[in-house]
């Protein structure tokens, strides 16, 4: 717990931490994690029965325009299909999107508040649990809604980067390619590391009532400084996890074709593979600012203590 580390832990121990820390409450964790899985399935299978069917559609209608002579009447018809799809997959893309995101979010502020009440030494039911998340639910959605806000506008500002690049290859400006695209490479590689802060600033907006939105992510930002290789190391386990369990989801879906009852199993065991991935991670994200915070407490006490050191000295 927190508050019973007195020695630095090690560089890996907020990993470990990640997978031990729901042992400590195991009831409540059972919960969060089928919460999870619910959400999670919910999702997979509106993808799969509203997204994806209109996303083939209109690569069929597409496959089917460029084998078709122009001056057909076929081929008017199919660029107003083509059309009419689209409008339908951006629309219902969206409302997929905003649903996601919603959920998503309300699942993540649920499983950190499990994962930092008990890491801190609180003991929850899944119901007592809520009850805390509901009273002290603004902070972490102001900061979530900051972080959205941000992310979606650092990721424009590498988009038009991006197109500017396209822009001066095709101009021919090499020397100008070259002053862009250093710095481009650079935000794709911060990105990493400053999406690991974000993340950081809702644990902190869980842990810390009262800091929310930029103070908490400033906060993050703070408490980070000098671990970039735990942060590292932290996306790469992750990342690799995610990346071992994908297979698992593109099998169920070649196995539903023929299959029904297989495909939707597979993708179960799927969705239960990333729900502990990401209740993993959460997880470890709550030691991960624990051991920072612990780390903080204690040079600063070492400070105070070496101050008062050199003032009796005087």
């Amino acid at each position: 717990m927190a508050t019973g580390q007195s020695s630095t832990p090690s560089f890996f121990n907020f990993l470990k931490e990640g997978v031990l820390l729901p042992s400590r409450n195991r009831s409540l964790f059972a919960a969060v994690f089928v919460v999870i899985v619910a959400t999670t399935s919910l999702l997979l299978f509106a993808n799969d029965l509203a997204i994806q069917p209109l996303a083939d559609e209109v690569l069929a209608d597409v496959k089917a325009l460029n084998s078709t002579n122009p001056s057909s009447p076929d081929f008017s018809h199919l660029v107003q299909e083509i059309q009419d799809d689209t409008r339908d997959l951006l629309l219902a893309g969206a409302a997929y999107l905003l649903g996601a995101v919603v959920v998503g979010s309300a699942v993540r502020i649920v499983v950190l508040f499990a994962a930092v009440t008990t890491y801190s030494g609180e003991l929850h039911t899944f119901g007592s649990l809520l009850g805390k998340a509901r009273a002290q639910l603004k902070g972490p959605v102001l900061t979530l809604a900051f972080v959205y806000v941000v992310e979606i506008a650092y990721v424009a500002l590498l988009t038009a980067m991006a197109a500017l690049i396209v822009y001066l290859a095709m101009k021919g400006y090499t020397v100008m390619l070259l002053v862009v695209y250093l710095p481009l490479l650079a935000g794709i590689v911060f990105m990493v590391y400053f999406a690991f802060v974000c993340n950081l600033g809702v644990v902190v907006a869980v842990a810390e009532p009262g800091c929310h939105g930029a103070g908490a992510v400033r906060r993050a930002w703070r408490l980070a400084r000098g671990k970039r290789r735990r942060a590292v190391v932290f996306v790469a386990v992750t990342g690799l996890l995610a990346a071992a369990f994908s297979p698992v989801h593109t099998l169920a879906r070649a196995c539903a074709v023929g299959n029904v009852a297989s495909g939707l199993l597979l993708e179960l065991v799927y969705t239960a593979l990333m729900a502990a991935v990401e209740l993993f991670g959460l997880c470890a994200f709550a030691a991960f600012y624990y051991e920072c915070k612990g780390s903080s407490v204690a040079a600063a006490t070492e400070y105070e203590k070496l101050s008062t050191q050199e003032a009796n000295d005087a």
